[in-house]
């Protein structure tokens, strides 16, 4: 193709026809730059398609995430509600509502919670990735959202292990031998008779006051939370089908 244009020029310049050869040679130039930005067009659409499989595989899989995260936050707060239960049954124990017998298991009140939640750990820098404003913004409110979950989970785990457990060991509260039982689903590693006999005493309710407070606040995240995981999963799956 170069050499076919080069004989042209050089017929040109043989015959003498200057301005028909520079007409020409504009014209060439301008075929050339107009095949550079038709490849560089078509090398930017390249990258965009990629770009736009990239983001949508990672959306699929954050998606995932958040179906996951579903689960395991609807696992959580089943947990958390049968520990308030028995916190709420102390209560009413301690204004005489209620006898002992209906106060519930007393093992969950030494209960620590996981941290199971998965969608900032698998997918952190996927608001960096995401071009849609108002996705990318929806997605790091939940992502503070999950600091803020994570952190009073961690608060009440610390209460749980430096106040209540170290309590109950130290008031002998705790049956020795059960905690390898793996026999029963209610495993008795509190002494009930023991326990209801040392809740007589105000200690053991500021204790247990301090662990409900968390275990309340950390209720009410996850609730914020439950809703907002719908809502992402909602608005990512809006943009899917959009885009």
């Amino acid at each position: 193709m170069i050499s076919f244009f080069r004989k042209i020029r050089q017929k040109l310049l043989t015959q003498n026809r200057v301005t028909r050869y520079l007409i020409y040679a504009l014209g060439e130039i301008f075929l050339v730059v107009i095949g550079i930005l038709i490849a560089l067009q078509v090398n930017n659409w390249n990258e965009e398609r990629k770009e736009h499989k990239k983001e949508r595989e990672q959306l699929f899989f954050a998606l995932e995430n958040l179906k996951t995260d579903s689960i395991s936050i609807d696992s959580i707060k089943s947990r958390t509600d049968k520990i308030l239960a028995v916190h709420h049954n102390l209560i009413l124990l301690s204004e005489n509502k209620i006898t002992e017998d209906a106060v519930g298991n007393l093992d969950l009140i030494r209960a620590s919670e996981p941290n199971i939640l998965i969608i900032k750990k698998n997918n952190s820098n996927l608001p960096n990735e995401v071009k849609d404003q108002e996705l990318r913004k929806i997605l790091l409110d939940h992502y503070l959202l999950i600091d803020w979950l994570e952190f009073t989970i961690l608060n009440h785990n610390e209460i749980i292990e430096v106040m209540v457990r170290p309590f109950l060991a130290e008031k002998k509260l705790l049956n020795f031998g059960q905690q390898i039982e793996t026999d029963r689903q209610k495993f008795d590693l509190i002494n009930d008779e023991r326990f209801f006999e040392e809740f007589k005493n105000e200690e053991i309710r500021q204790v247990l006051f301090e662990s409900g407070v968390k275990l309340r606040i950390m209720r009410s995240n996850i609730e914020r939370f439950a809703q907002k995981n719908e809502d992402l999963k909602q608005a990512i799956m809006s943009y899917l089908n959009k885009n």
